[in-house]
């Protein structure tokens, strides 16, 4: 039915062959300066790719929906989550720093986990690579030269 209204548009549509500034021809339906009609004749469609596009578009509206429905079952999946997160880490949390076997959990006398992987140790160089060498160092004086009489 949608392929009968549009050849039904584009038969009554008018469409102008028109130049554009760099003098390329440019197909419009507004008509323009020296612009000529031009004749547009729909052909028919093929009803085999009609019903083709059909299921085609079909799929889609399907995918789209199953996609949404698959979005929406993972956000709240995810609110779930959170809110068990949130659940257990308020009943761990009642002012106890002892475990149910009487250890103490972390933090004990400055010691915490670390919120982030430690660092890599720098690589340290003990000879030198070229350069000035250390100070002091005394730059020797180039011999003295007496000039000859």
């Amino acid at each position: 039915m949608l392929s009968f209204s549009t050849a039904g548009w584009a038969a009554s549509t008018v469409v102008y062959r028109c130049l554009d500034s760099h003098l390329g021809v440019v197909y419009t339906d507004v008509p323009c300066k020296d612009g000529a009609p031009f004749d547009v004749r729909p052909g028919e469609a093929d009803p085999v790719a009609v019903a083709k596009l059909e299921r085609l578009r079909d799929a889609l509206d399907q995918s789209a929906a199953q996609r949404m429905i698959d979005e929406r079952h993972l956000a709240g999946q995810k609110e779930l989550l959170a809110a068990q997160v949130r659940r257990e880490a308020s009943d761990g949390r009642n002012g106890e720093d002892m475990l149910a076997d009487g250890a103490y959990a972390y933090p004990i006398a400055g010691y915490a986990p670390r919120p982030y992987p430690p660092r890599r140790q720098a690589i340290r160089r003990t000879a030198p690579q070229g350069g000035a060498p250390n100070p002091p160092y005394v730059v020797p004086r180039p011999p003295y030269v007496v000039p000859r009489p």
